[in-house]
């Protein structure tokens, strides 16, 4: 049975939304995450956080310009929907399907380097203060994971519609 043109680009636009949404949230969690030096007799004691390592600079970096790029091409998705037209064939199209096979491996690569990082450090600190910092970490380089499995599945709705 064949699925309508209109319900894969309601899926596809659905998927856009959820991928933003998975981005908005890793991009809150590591942007918010601090914790603080084990310096108990400092009165102002050095707090760390994502600037101090440059892995999860580039994990915000990934997750900002992925969201970015989600935003840009959301509206297009959403007159898309609303039109009811079939995806034209093309260059337009073939563009658009490279630009998201692009982003999605770079949210991908973000997401990998931030979680390859925090497994690294997670070794010698099995009970240290950073292990909360760490936990952190993790949840918003598996929400970028998340972003980057919707990315894929819209990929492969967009390439379905070509054939």
């Amino acid at each position: 049975m064949a699925v309508s043109d209109r319900a894969l680009s309601a899926a596809s636009l659905l998927l856009r939304v959820l991928t933003l949404l998975l981005l908005i949230a890793s991009i809150a969690i590591i942007v918010t995450n601090k914790v603080y030096g084990p310096f108990t007799d400092v009165v102002d004691p050095p707090n760390y956080t994502f600037r101090d390592f440059y892995t999860y600079r580039y994990v915000l970096s990934a997750a900002v310009i992925g969201s970015a790029y989600t935003l840009l091409v959301l509206p297009f998705a959403a007159i898309h929907v609303a039109q009811g037209r079939k995806i034209a064939r093309g260059r337009g199209i073939a563009l658009l399907v490279f630009a998201d096979v692009v982003f999605a491996l770079l949210i991908a690569t973000g997401a990998a380097a931030g979680l390859g990082l925090t497994v690294e450090l997670q070794h010698p600190l099995q009970f240290s203060i950073f292990k909360n910092f760490l936990n952190l970490v993790d949840v918003s380089c598996g929400l970028m994971l998340g972003a980057t499995i919707c990315m894929v599945i819209m990929i492969m709705i967009s390439v379905h519609s070509l054939t």
